[in-house]
């Protein structure tokens, strides 16, 4: 079984779960493809989506890329150090493992400690927790971001 790197870092010896109604799975190329209301776990990371498109390289995940069709795909993960829980929704949510970078396509919304971010496209870097946004081309929202930014605590 192909290891994944997500969420804390005692979930990196975990092992990977899928559940979905069909798959195929290529060895020699390094896919698999899992369809239908398809839920991936590893230790506290989970993913779910109509489909989810594992890549990996030398039996690594190099990439995961969770598609919703009648719903957007999610993304959760308990991260290290006290940042609490980061939830990310998205019609396409592609996690590149090596880069720890998340991107979410179409209707992109990520929330963390409280604050939130919606957007059409969402890109979000796990190890400097750096995100960039760009607005939704829809009716009424003048193709602007959103964020909710909750005001912390004073020392």
């Amino acid at each position: 079984m192909p290891q994944l790197a997500l969420g804390l870092a005692s979930d990196r010896g975990k092992p990977i779960e899928i559940e979905s109604n069909s798959a195929d799975i290529d060895n020699k190329k390094g896919v698999s493809v899992y369809r239908g209301d398809v839920i991936m776990t590893q230790g506290t990371t989970r993913i779910t989506g109509d489909i989810i498109t594992i890549y990996t390289k030398q039996r690594d995940v190099s990439k995961v890329v969770a598609e919703g069709e009648t719903a957007r795909a999610y993304y959760e993960e308990q991260q290290d150090k006290g940042q609490g829980i980061l939830q990310a929704w998205g019609f396409t949510i592609r996690y590149d493992v090596l880069q720890e970078d998340i991107e979410l396509i179409r209707d992109g919304e990520l929330l963390q400690k409280g604050d939130t971010f919606k957007g059409e496209n969402i890109h979000y870097n796990l190890t400097l927790q750096t995100v960039s946004a760009k607005g939704r081309p829809q009716e009424g929202s003048n193709g602007r971001v959103q964020m909710i930014i909750q005001p912390r605590p004073e020392k």
